[in-house]
């Protein structure tokens, strides 16, 4: 286990710039059309309008429904009778995470329509807000008088965090502080509410998140009760009597009624009471990771945030053994998590289904978010190589290139007659991206992290010896303006990853002083060639250390030795057993009809194959392709049979074109498979054995 603490804190996505490359280019799309899209499907819905709180509910409406289109939802939550959208209770935190992801976007590019949409809502949100501080639409409008009686269920905390996380992002890209004042009042509020005294709740959120804004918020104030608030939160959880029973019987309902589809009861998961929401033991005592995905990795994200600010060693301690289980265990190539469609969850060690994958965007966001706060308590490679792994494929694979459609879950292997013929009816599992779905939390989370990406990529800290050092966690093309010893210091990347493994630093300061540049070596990368002129040099968990003054000389050149590999999965995995995956540096890759005739899924790849990459400039947008030879059967010797005898006689060769995972589905529905059958080159020695032994070899008994 990692116990080592070597804290660090992140330079600001303000400080950063992208110029050119990859990142640069998924960004202006995401300003230009992703957040664009985002805001008129908020619109179109009802979001927008349901914080001016018209919404009047009808006697004897009955319950809201909704009209499910292969393009998202037509006509969500109408009642019976009703013409204007019911407001669901997760909405606030759809308006607050497009808020913030466009917040982002401002503060590279003013746009004065933009902010003058988002003044609106938060004039709106500001007049809904109660004499005591409360913030939420649901409660305000259509269960009023309710508030806090089912904390288990109705996403009232999460909805806080993400309206915290959104007011400190507008605050610091605009100046303007209206919402950063309203959830100041909405977060005292909550602290009043909840904690340990006689007259508060002793309880915590059922959807994790509130924490890591509340640490966010603590960090902007200063206000010490934010961050006592967050590690109460997590301290509580899990805690007997459960919480969430205790709230179900005070309000007469039985703990183990799971609700509509009988996944919210006590008892749903073997793992423990209220497992799925990670309750079922204390937090320091969680060895597995238990229950939803998402939930679970904020949940992470908050333990290593707190440890970091309070130097809570245990809880750090408890981080790192949920982050080890999930990283060897129960994580997907691709960097996803969540294999289990039902509840968005985990379930047990290896267990990775492809072609019914669930692997929700949301989850690799919070994987990214995750890891990037493990390196701020110990900056060891393995965080650093699962974040990027996460963004390069399981995030960005959840929207187009167009940028207009979404990914909910992510497959790794796609037959597209099993949505066809409705044996998976789920739009949120439908191989092809989608303009919208009802639960739209995925479009939302992936468009605020591409936009706030650039405060990914450096952290600043201390080393063991006193010295400063700046950390360099991922490698694009862009500039970064920090303060080090007082002074300025200007970090310029140039660089054609992930495309290309070479990058070339140049420091530009006045500082007189030395330093250290700290670069991640991806650990697919092998053998990496650093030349940074007469620099002491060291390496360090993956990390190599550059120290020297760089105003005399700051250059150094970077390359990342990057070829494609076949990958193996562990033995666990059964399903992946006998199979190889490609990836090409950060990259996954898997093969579509698209681009490959026959029947991908009977593809075998041989120890001879032969991996070439080449990049394509006009295909799907600009992408390195890679081309293997393999070898299939041929189908017309089997003459109508469905099963017939091993031979060797029925194969031949074939050509395959690999591509990126992100950008599969891309060119119309299709079949895709990113693990193929692998036959490797075995050299198969028996053991020696005894003289009788070798005297039985070979008898037929």
């Amino acid at each position: 286990m990692d116990e080592r603490w070597q804290k660090s804190l992140p330079v600001s996505w303000k400080n950063v710039r992208f110029t050119g490359g990859f990142w640069k280019k998924r960004q202006e799309i995401n300003e230009q059309v992703t957040l664009p899209a985002e805001y008129e499907q908020c619109k179109s819905s009802g979001r927008v309008d349901s914080v001016k709180c018209i919404y009047k509910p009808r006697e004897n409406s009955g319950p809201g429904k909704g009209v499910f289109t292969i393009d998202g939802v037509l006509e969500e939550n109408l009642a019976d009778g009703e013409t204007i959208p019911r407001p669901h209770h997760y909405w606030d935190s759809d308006l607050a995470k497009w808020i913030e992801g466009a917040s982002y976007a401002l503060w590279y590019q003013r746009n004065p329509e933009t902010e003058a949409v988002i003044d609106g809502i938060i004039d709106d949100f500001g007049k809904l807000q109660m004499p005591d501080g409360y913030v939420n639409t649901y409660y305000t409008v259509v269960e009023p008088g309710k508030r806090w009686t089912n904390v288990h269920r109705m996403h009232e905390l999460y909805c806080a965090g993400h309206l915290i996380e959104a007011a400190v992002a507008y605050y610091e890209a605009t100046g303007k502080a209206k919402l950063l004042e309203i959830v100041e009042r909405y977060a005292d509020h909550i602290d009043r509410v909840f904690g340990p005294a006689d007259y508060q709740i002793h309880g915590y959120p059922g959807h994790q998140e509130i924490e890591l804004a509340l640490v966010k918020l603590y960090r902007l104030t200063g206000k010490q009760n934010y961050l006592e608030l967050a590690a109460y939160f997590l301290n509580e959880r899990g805690k007997q009597p459960y919480f969430f029973e205790e709230e179900a019987r005070k309000q007469g309902r039985d703990p183990e009624d799971g609700g509509p589809k009988g996944i919210l009861g006590k008892s749903f998961l073997s793992q423990g009471p209220y497992a799925l929401f990670q309750a079922h033991l204390p937090v320091r005592e969680q060895v597995t990771a238990e229950g939803h995905a998402v939930r679970l990795a904020y949940m992470g994200g908050s333990m290593a945030d707190v440890a970091a600010e309070t130097g809570d060693k245990s809880l750090w301690q408890a981080c790192v053994r949920l982050w080890d289980n999930v990283t060897s265990k129960r994580m997907y190539i691709t960097g996803g998590i969540g294999s289990q469609d039902g509840c968005e969850r985990f379930n047990f060690d290896y267990h990775l289904p492809n072609e019914e994958s669930y692997h929700e965007t949301c989850a690799s966001v919070a994987m990214v978010m995750w890891g990037f706060r493990m390196l701020q308590v110990s900056p060891d490679r393995r965080y650093g190589d699962v974040m990027e792994r996460a963004l390069y494929n399981g995030v960005l694979s959840g929207v187009s290139l167009s940028g207009d459609r979404f990914f909910y879950a992510n497959h790794l292997a796609s037959h597209p007659e099993m949505f066809q013929d409705r044996i998976i009816r789920n739009p949120r599992m439908f191989p092809q991206r989608q303009r919208w779905f009802a639960v739209s939390c995925c479009p939302m989370n992936l468009a605020r992290l591409l936009e706030s990406l650039g405060g990914y990529q450096y952290t600043q800290g201390k080393l063991d010896n006193g010295g400063q050092a700046v950390y360099v966690h991922l490698y694009q093309e862009g500039t970064a303006d920090i303060r080090v010893r007082d002074k300025n210091v200007v970090i310029r990347q140039e660089t054609a990853y992930p495309w290309q493994g070479d990058i070339k630093i140049t420091v530009v300061t006045d500082l007189d002083e030395e330093w250290t540049l700290a670069l991640r070596i991806p650990e697919w990368s092998g053998q990496p060639v650093l030349e940074a002129g007469d620099a002491e040099i060291w390496e360090d968990r993956g990390y190599l250390y550059v120290r020297k003054k760089w105003n005399a000389n700051g250059h150094l050149d970077l390359s990342l030795p990057m070829k494609p590999v076949l990958m193996e999965a562990h033995p666990g995995v059964r399903m992946d057993c006998g199979k190889a995956a490609i990836q090409y540096g950060p990259l996954v890759y898997c093969v579509e009809e698209e681009d490959n005739d026959g029947d991908l899924f009977d593809c075998i790849l041989t120890g001879n194959s032969r991996l070439e990459a080449g990049f394509e400039e006009n295909l799907l947008g600009g992408i390195c392709t890679i081309q293997v030879q393999g070898i299939r059967r041929n189908r017309e010797q089997w003459k109508g049979r469905l099963y017939q005898p091993v031979s060797r006689r029925y194969f031949e060769p074939v050509k395959l074109k690999a591509v990126p995972y992100y950008a599969w589905a891309n060119r119309g529905a299709g079949k895709m498979n990113v693990w193929m059958n692998h036959i490797p080159d075995m050299e198969h020695r028996e053991n020696e054995g005894t003289d009788k032994d070798k005297a039985d070899r070979g008898k037929i008994r």
